[in-house]
C-alpha cells in the first residue's frame, strides 16, 4: 500500500502520523510525506515595490526551509530511515498539490488532518481537507482527533458500489484484529412522510425500503465477519449523514467509513453531501472512499 500523508505541523497532521503507526503498514508499503508550500500567500501584487517583493521572495524561502526541517523530523518520527519512508515539499496551493502528487505516485490512501496551521498562523486547512476528499483520485482518511488504536469502526453502506468499495477497502487495512465494525444502513425520509398519507400507504412503501436496508448491512457484515473481524449490522431510518455521526458518537468510535457516491435505499439519492456531512461532524477520523 502506498500511503500519502500531508503535513504541515498542525496538531492535525501529528494526530494523522499517529494514526499511520497505527496501521502497521506491511512489509513493502510506502510512505510519502508531502508538505505543501502555499504560493500564493507568497505572490506579490502588482502594486509592490521591489523592497515588498524582496521581503516576499525571502519570507518564501523562509517558509520552505522550515518545511524541510518539519519533513525531516516528521520522516524521523514515522519509522527506521529507510527507503520505506519519503518526503516531498511542494510549491502550490495545498488541496491542488496534495491530488496532483496523489494520482503521480499512484497513492493507495491519502491521510490529512481536518484543519492546521500553514506557515501563516491560524490558516486553517478546514476546507483543504474538504477539497482533497472532493478530487482525490484515492480514499482518503480525514484525522479530527488523536486516535491510539482503530478498535471501533463505523462502516455506512446502501447497496451501492461506493457501499461495496468502502467494505472492500477497509477490509485490505491493516486494522487491528480486535477490531469491532457496525456496518449501518440507513433509510433517508422520503418526500411524502411529510403529508397527509395513509398508514398503509406509508408502510407499503417504507418496509420494503427498510427490509432493504437491514439485508444490505447484513450481507456486509457477513463479509467483515468472514474475514475474521467481529461485525454487528444496523438498519436505521431518518438523515443518512445526521444517523451515521450520531452511530459513532454513541458507539464511541475511531474510524468512520464511507463511499463518496452512492445510491442509498431511494433511487438516486446521492451520498456526495452524506459523506461531506459526515467528513464535517463527526467526531473521529473519517474514511472517505472513492470509487468510478
Amino acid at each position: 500500500m502506498n500511503v500519502l500523508c500531508a503535513v504541515d505541523g498542525s496538531q492535525h497532521s501529528r494526530w494523522a502520523l499517529d494514526i499511520l503507526r497505527c496501521l502497521s503498514l506491511a512489509s513493502g508499503a510506502k510512505v510519502l510525506l508531502v508538505h505543501v508550500v502555499d504560493i500564493a500567500r507568497f505572490s506579490p501584487s502588482r502594486v509592490m515595490g521591489s523592497a515588498a517583493r524582496s521581503a516576499l521572495a525571502e519570507a518564501l524561502e523562509v517558509a520552505e526551509q522550515a518545511g524541510r526541517r518539519l519533513l525531516e523530523r516528521m520522516k524521523r518520527k514515522v519509522g527506521p530511515a529507510d527507503d520505506s519512508v519519503d518526503a516531498k515539499l511542494v510549491r502550490g496551493h495545498p488541496a491542488e498539490a496534495i491530488t496532483r502528487i496523489a494520482a503521480r505516485s499512484k497513492t493507495d490512501l491519502i491521510l490529512i488532518g481536518s484543519r492546521g496551521a500553514t506557515d501563516i498562523r491560524r490558516f486553517l486547512l478546514g476546507s483543504v481537507s474538504r477539497r482533497v476528499v472532493a478530487h482525490a483520485p484515492c480514499p482518503v482518511l480525514v484525522v479530527k482527533k488523536s486516535v491510539p488504536a482503530l478498535r471501533r469502526i463505523v462502516v455506512g453502506v446502501d447497496g451501492s458500489k461506493q457501499g461495496q468499495a468502502a467494505v472492500d477497502f477497509l477490509l485490505r487495512m491493516p486494522v487491528p484484529e480486535v477490531a469491532h465494525v457496525t456496518v449501518v444502513s440507513v433509510v433517508p425520509p422520503l418526500p411524502i412522510e411529510s403529508s397527509l398519507q395513509p398508514p398503509s400507504l406509508l408502510n407499503r412503501v417504507l418496509v420494503p425500503l427498510e427490509k432493504q436496508a437491514r439485508d444490505v448491512a447484513a450481507q456486509e457484515a457477513a463479509r467483515i465477519r468472514g474475514a475474521g473481524f467481529e461485525a454487528t449490522s444496523l438498519a436505521v431510518h431518518g438523515n443518512p449523514g445526521h444517523e451515521i455521526v450520531r452511530l459513532a458518537e454513541s458507539e464511541r468510535a475511531d474510524l468512520v467509513v464511507v463511499g463518496s457516491r452512492g445510491l442509498t435505499g431511494a433511487p438516486r439519492f446521492l451520498m456526495g453531501s452524506v459523506s461531506d456531512g459526515v467528513v464535517k461532524y463527526a467526531p473521529c477520523p473519517v474514511l472517505v472512499i472513492r470509487k468510478g
